[in-house]
């Protein structure tokens, strides 16, 4: 497949986190919340719900969901919230999978993720040129991403290239990927952890990158790319834990596991086998709730997956000035 260029950037249309009209999910309660009237947990209640009850979901955003419940409407945290189950299993994805359409590429003048679609507003982070990135769908010209527990946007018209993204697996070749997910992280700050977490990060995408998993097969994180030390290349850095971060080796890692968790996520036939989030509010780098920690069999902390597919996935991990791109395809024959 050809890569579409920037023209057609113009074509696509997608209005992200507008609340459905009719339920997608339907979940319950881990403990009694209220029902915010902003996503914010300082707003005003409209509403309440006891532990263990019964809620609709209308919209699941980074960190809050939009629900239902006896006659209120309103926003729960979604650290409050058990596991959802999608009404509509068919053309609803399961819970907390967000499914990115495109892939693009930053232009020689380098581009900037804002807080709102829109010229002048917050600068969140700064895309170097060349800097790959996964595209959730467009909005007015605005390409729409997941920053860290927010939308951000960037300027189409920064873009050099846009790649659209397999929607059905099965039909995929090795020129487009079948999957893609982008996580973001701080680079040359004066944190003592952070660099370690920058190494970490790049040796890791290094190893994953350019490799196959067979029909079958299944990939064991920490059998295949750990023990995370010095023999192969990893430091120290910052990992986190109950009560906080500490330093330790390959502290960075989880965040390329997280990263390749939530692009596996979006195909159907890649099962997950194991996986532990980092606690209840999980990794802030990510949706909440969806990381994917590694780095300690004794604990059982580790990710685990099978590639159910007829045919091998490849794996493209590349650590771009702080901008961690993971994509997968389907390899053919002959490829």
């Amino acid at each position: 497949m050809k890569k579409i260029l920037l023209p057609l950037l113009m074509l696509v249309l997608l209005c992200t986190g507008a609340a459905a009209e009719t339920a997608l999910y339907t979940t319950t309660t881990s403990l009694d919340v209220y029902i915010r009237s902003e996503m914010d947990k300082k707003s005003s209640p409209v509403g309440s719900a006891g532990k263990g009850a019964t809620v609709q979901v209308y919209a699941l955003y980074p960190e809050w969901a939009y629900v239902g419940y006896n006659g209120a409407r309103g926003y729960i945290n979604r650290a409050h919230l058990n596991v959802g189950r999608p009404i509509d299993k068919v053309n609803t994805p399961p819970w907390g999978v967000e499914v990115y359409t495109y892939t693009a590429t930053v232009g020689q003048n380098g581009a900037s993720i804002l807080s709102a679609p829109e010229a002048g507003s917050e600068p969140l982070f700064s895309l170097t040129p060349g800097t790959k990135i996964s595209v959730l769908g467009f909005e007015d010209g605005w390409a729409v991403l997941n920053y860290y527990r927010q939308y951000g946007y960037v300027d189409a018209a920064s873009f050099c290239e846009l790649q659209p993204i397999w929607p059905d697996a099965f039909s995929g070749t090795d020129e487009a990927p079948i999957a893609a997910f982008t996580s973001y992280y701080v680079i040359n700050s004066t944190e003592p952890m952070a660099h370690g977490k920058e190494i970490n990060i790049g040796v890791n995408c290094k190893a994953m990158s350019g490799e196959t998993l067979a029909p079958g097969k299944t990939l064991n994180y920490n059998t295949h790319y750990g023990p995370f030390k010095a023999n192969k290349g990893y430091i120290k850095g910052p990992v986190l834990i109950t009560g906080g971060w500490s330093l330790g080796w390959g502290g960075g890692v989880c965040q390329v596991s997280s990263t390749l968790y939530n692009a596996v996520l979006q195909l159907p036939g890649v099962t997950i086998i194991d996986r532990r989030a980092h606690g209840a509010d999980g990794a802030a780098y990510l949706c909440l709730g969806m990381d994917a920690a590694v780095g300690n069999n004794t604990k059982g902390i580790n990710f685990i997956f099978r590639n159910d597919y007829e045919f091998p996935i490849r794996f493209e991990a590349l650590a771009q000035d702080g901008a961690l791109y993971i994509a997968i395809y389907r390899v053919t024959a002959g490829s």
